[in-house]
């Protein structure tokens, strides 16, 4: 009876455990491959951080670029406005004149 439970068993450990262990140790990967896909990942990573770095730079320099054009905005926006006061006093003063010639 022992020996006939001990063969059953190991018939079923041949039809199906060990197919699927033996898929299994198939599917999986050695530690080289499993390092050289870290490897892998790690230089993706440095190329995006050094990537990520350019973007930060290139967006301060916008930023200033940006602070830099609000800065004249206001400069030319001030301009003008002195200019409309020029401009306006030089009309009242050519309607004078005028009045004074009639």
């Amino acid at each position: 009876m022992a020996d006939e439970l001990f063969d059953n068993l190991t018939r079923f450990y041949r039809e199906f455990i060990q197919p699927e262990f033996d898929d299994i140790r198939a599917k999986m990967v050695t530690k080289d491959e499993l390092h050289s896909y870290m490897d892998d990942i790690y230089t993706r990573f440095g190329r995006l951080e050094t990537e990520y770095h350019s973007v930060s730079a290139a967006l301060l320099r916008l930023e200033q670029q940006m602070t830099q054009l609000n800065v004249d905005r206001v400069a030319v926006r001030s301009d003008l406005v002195e200019l409309k006061g020029q401009v306006s006093q030089l009309t009242q003063r050519i309607a004078d004149l005028e009045k004074d010639l009639n």
